[in-house]
C-alpha cells in the first residue's frame, strides 16, 4: 500500500460518494485528511470512521469568502500537501431546456470553485517544495455526454487547468493531475449523499442493467475505484507523472 504518512490532504466534497471513498483511502494510507464540505453533518459521519486522522473544515465552493476563511484555517494548521478537487454537481438536462442560472451554477461549482481553491493552496506547496493537486474531472468533459453541456464544459476546463498548471509548478516538486470517472455508484446507502440518492432513484434496476452493457468490465464504477487512482497520483511514487488525465471508466471510453 502507498505510504502517505506525514502528508496533509484536503478533499473537497469529501462527505459522501466518491469524495468519501477518497478521504477514507488517503487516511488509511497514513495521510492527515481535512474534509472541506458544506455538509458538516455528513462530513462528521465520514470523519468518525477513522478517528483522529480525519477532520472537517466547513466551506462552500460557491462562496469565495468562505474559501478564503477555510484556507486561512488550513494554513494556520500547517497547510496542505495534497489537494483533491472532488466536489461537483450536475443536473442532467438537455442544454436547450436547461435554465441559464442552473448552467452558470454548474460552471461555478465545478470549475470556478476548484480554480480559486487551487490558487489559494498551491503557493504553499511551491514554497515547501512538494505538493500534489489531483482533480476529479469526468468523461463528460473528456468525451462529451448528452444532457451535461455546462457540466462538461466545466470539467473540460478542469482538464485545461491541470495541463497548464503542471507547466508552471512541476519544477518546484508540485505535480498536477486529474482522474476522469464515468458513472460511479456507491456500494451502500451510507455512502450516498443527497445528490447521489436522487440520481439513484432516477435509475431503476432495469435501466442500470442497460447502462452496464456499455462497460467492458461488466459494472459501473465504485468510489473505491476512483480513490485508488487518486491515492496513486497523490503519492511519492507518482512524482514523474504530471499534467495527465487518468481515465477510470471501466473501458466505457477508450480514446
Amino acid at each position: 500500500m502507498l505510504d502517505l504518512k506525514g502528508r496533509r490532504a484536503v478533499v473537497t466534497g469529501g462527505a459522501s460518494n466518491i469524495g468519501r471513498g477518497i478521504v477514507l483511502r488517503l487516511a488509511e494510507q497514513g495521510a492527515e485528511v481535512r474534509i472541506l464540505d458544506r455538509d458538516r453533518e455528513q462530513a462528521e459521519k465520514t470523519a468518525a470512521l477513522v478517528p483522529g486522522r480525519i477532520s472537517v473544515v466547513e466551506a462552500d465552493l460557491l462562496d469565495h469568502g468562505s474559501l478564503h476563511a477555510a484556507v486561512k484555517r488550513l494554513t494556520a494548521d500547517g497547510g496542505a500537501d495534497i489537494l483533491v478537487n472532488n466536489a461537483g454537481w450536475v443536473n442532467t438536462v438537455d442544454f436547450v431546456h436547461k435554465d441559464l442560472p442552473e448552467a452558470i451554477l454548474e460552471v461555478q461549482l465545478n470549475l470556478v470553485g476548484p480554480l480559486v481553491l487551487t490558487r489559494l493552496l498551491v503557493p504553499g506547496m511551491v514554497e515547501r517544495g512538494w505538493g500534489r493537486v489531483v482533480s476529479v474531472a469526468s468523461e463528460a468533459g473528456r468525451a462529451g455526454q448528452r444532457g451535461q453541456v455546462a457540466y462538461g464544459a466545466a470539467k473540460g476546463g478542469i482538464l485545461g487547468m491541470t495541463r497548464s498548471l503542471s507547466h508552471e509548478v512541476s519544477r518546484y516538486g508540485v505535480t498536477v493531475n486529474a482522474v476522469s470517472p464515468a458513472m460511479t455508484v456507491p456500494d451502500s446507502a451510507e455512502e450516498i449523499g443527497a445528490g447521489s440518492m436522487q440520481q439513484a432513484r432516477n435509475r431503476p434496476p432495469e435501466v442500470m442493467a442497460k447502462i452496464v452493457k456499455f462497460y467492458p468490465v461488466g459494472r459501473v464504477g465504485r468510489p473505491a475505484d476512483i480513490a485508488a487512482a487518486v491515492a496513486f497520483l497523490a503519492s511519492e511514487e507518482a512524482g514523474f507523472v504530471t499534467g495527465q488525465t487518468l481515465p477510470v471508466n471501466g473501458g466505457f471510453v477508450t480514446t
